[in-house]
C-alpha cells in the first residue's frame, strides 16, 4: 500500500478502532502481509501513549503448508500457552486487541476439507479468548484487511496482478475512508449517522421483522426482548472505558434475533469463505429456531459441517440491517471476504449472539440469556442475504407493521 494509505490507516484503528488511550496495552494478530501497517500501529499506538504494544504474526502459508500435511488431530490441537499468551494481556482490563487480516481465498483450495475444518475450528478456539471479553463489554478491539496479490487478482480477474493490486488498494482505501484528507473526522461523521439510524429502530422497538429478496429469501423472526440495534462505536451496553469502532470499514446496524422463533429460508447474495473453502448459491431452512436443511452449488459440505455441528450453532445469532448506500455496496463487487462482504449487504450470523445487544445482557449467565432468547454458541459465522431489492418489515408490540427497508434501502 502507498505510505499515505498506511499511516491513514494506522490512525484511524488506532485513534478511531480500538480508540486506545494512555496506558493501555494492544495486542496485535497480524498476518505477515500486513507488516508495513502492523508497524505503523506500533508506531501510532505508543504515540497515542500506549504502555505497551504486543504483537502476534500468524502466516497463511504456514497454516497452508501444515493443513496438506498435518493429520486433522494435531492440526485441531491448541496448545494452553496460544490461549493465554492473549489471556495474559486482556484479563487485567487494560488491553486493546486489533486485528490485521490476509485474506487468501484460493489457498485452501488443494487442502482435504477435513483438515481445513480442523484447523478453522483450532484457530476459532483461540479467537474465542478474545471473544470472551468482547461478549462481557469489556474489550476495545477492532479489526481489518490488508490487501495482497491473490486477493486481488480473485476480486478483479480481468486485470493483471499489479493493476488488480493498485485497484483492490483503491477501494480498501474509499471503504477505510482514508482516500479523504481528514480520515478520523469522515469516521466520526458515519458513525454518528449510522448511530441515527439505529436509535430510530430502537425507539420503535420491533417485536419481530419479515426480510424478504428476490432471490427466495423469506424468512420472519423475534427479536429478544429488550433488543439493542447498534452500530460503528455504540455496542450496546459495553462496559469499556472509552468507545471504540468494532470491525473496519462498517456499514451495519445490528441486533440479536430469537433462537427459538426463526422460521423461513434465507438465500445467500454473496458466496461465503468458510474455513477456507468458498461456499457459493447456498440457502439455509429454518424452522422454530433450527436449522433444517440447506444447499449449495460448491461447498455444501463444508457448509454443513460448521452449520450443524451442534444445536447452538443451527440457531440464528445475529440480524444486521445494511443500506445499499454503504460506500462497499456502491463498489459494486463481490470480495470474498467476510468482513467486508458483510458490510455490503445485509446479513444474518448462525451461531453465538452478542450479549451487549440486550439490555443488561453483559451482567447474564449464558443460562439467562438463552433463556430470554439470545444465542450462545462457539462460533459465529455471518452471511450475507442483502440485495438491491431488499425489504424488511417490523411488527411492533402493538401490532403495527412498519416498512424498515424497501429496495434495500432504510426508509424509516
Amino acid at each position: 500500500m502507498k505510505k499515505e494509505y498506511i499511516d491513514k490507516t494506522a490512525k484511524v484503528l488506532v485513534r478511531v478502532g480500538v480508540n486506545l488511550h494512555e496506558g493501555q496495552t494492544l495486542v496485535l494478530q497480524s498476518d505477515p502481509d500486513a507488516i508495513e501497517l502492523a508497524r505503523a500501529v506500533t508506531k501510532e499506538a505508543f504515540e497515542a501513549g500506549a504502555k505497551d504494544v504486543v504483537v502476534i504474526l500468524n502466516d497463511s502459508e504456514i497454516d497452508h503448508i501444515r493443513a496438506k500435511y498435518a493429520s486433522k488431530e494435531t492440526l485441531r490441537n491448541v496448545p494452553d500457552y496460544k490461549k493465554e499468551q492473549i489471556d495474559y494481556y486482556l484479563r487485567d482490563g487494560s488491553g486493546t486487541q486489533m486485528g490485521l487480516m490476509g485474506t487468501h481465498p484460493t489457498l485452501m483450495s488443494d487442502v482435504p476439507e477435513e483438515n481445513a475444518i480442523a484447523l478453522a475450528s483450532a484457530g476459532n478456539d483461540v479467537r474465542n479468548v478474545v471473544r470472551k471479553y468482547i461478549h462481557a463489554g469489556t474489550l476495545q478491539w477492532t479489526g481489518t484487511v490488508y490487501p495482497n496479490k491473490e486477493w486481488a487478482v480473485k476480486v478483479y480477474p480481468e486485470l493483471d496482478e499489479d493493476a488488480a493490486l493498485e485497484r483492490l488498494e483503491e477501494d480498501i482505501a474509499i471503504m477505510m475512508r482514508i482516500d479523504q484528507d481528514d480520515p478520523v473526522a469522515a469516521w466520526q461523521k458515519h458513525c454518528e449517522r449510522l448511530s441515527t439510524f439505529g436509535a430510530k429502530l430502537n425507539k420503535l422497538n420491533f417485536k419481530s421483522l419479515h426480510i424478504t429478496t428476490g432471490l427466495g429469501t423469506d424468512i420472519c423472526m423475534d427479536l429478544v426482548e429488550g433488543h439493542i440495534w447498534t452500530s460503528a462505536g455504540t455496542m450496546g451496553e459495553g462496559l469499556t472505558k472509552y468507545p471504540y469502532v468494532a470491525n473496519m470499514p462498517t456499514e451495519e446496524i445490528f441486533t440479536d434475533p430469537n433462537r427459538f422463533t426463526v422460521n423461513g429460508i434465507a438465500y445467500a447474495s454473496r458466496p461465503l469463505l468458510i474455513s477456507g473453502k468458498m461456499v457459493k448459491d447456498f440457502w439455509i431452512r429454518f424452522e422454530n429456531g433450527l436449522a433444517v436443511d440447506c444447499g449449495a452449488s460448491e461447498g455444501e459440505g463444508v457448509l454443513r459441517a460448521q452449520l450443524f455441528r451442534d444445536e447452538n450453532t443451527r440457531r440464528l445469532g445475529e440480524v444486521a440491517l445494511v443500506s445499499k448506500q454503504s460506500a462497499i455496496t456502491k463498489l459494486n463487487r463481490v470480495y470474498y471476504n467476510g468482513l467486508i462482504d458483510e458490510n455490503a449487504a445485509s446479513h444474518l450470523a448462525f451461531g453465538t449472539s452478542f450479549p451487549s445487544n440486550i439490555k443488561g445482557g453483559t451482567s447474564m449467565s449464558q443460562e439467562e440469556l438463552m433463556a430470554k432468547g439470545v444465542n450462545v454458541a462457539a462460533t459465529h459465522n455471518d452471511f450475507m442475504i442483502g440485495t438491491l431489492d431488499m425489504k424488511v418489515v417490523g411488527t411492533t408490540y402493538d401490532g403495527q407493521e412498519i416498512v424498515i427497508m424497501e429496495d434495500g434501502d432504510f426508509i424509516v
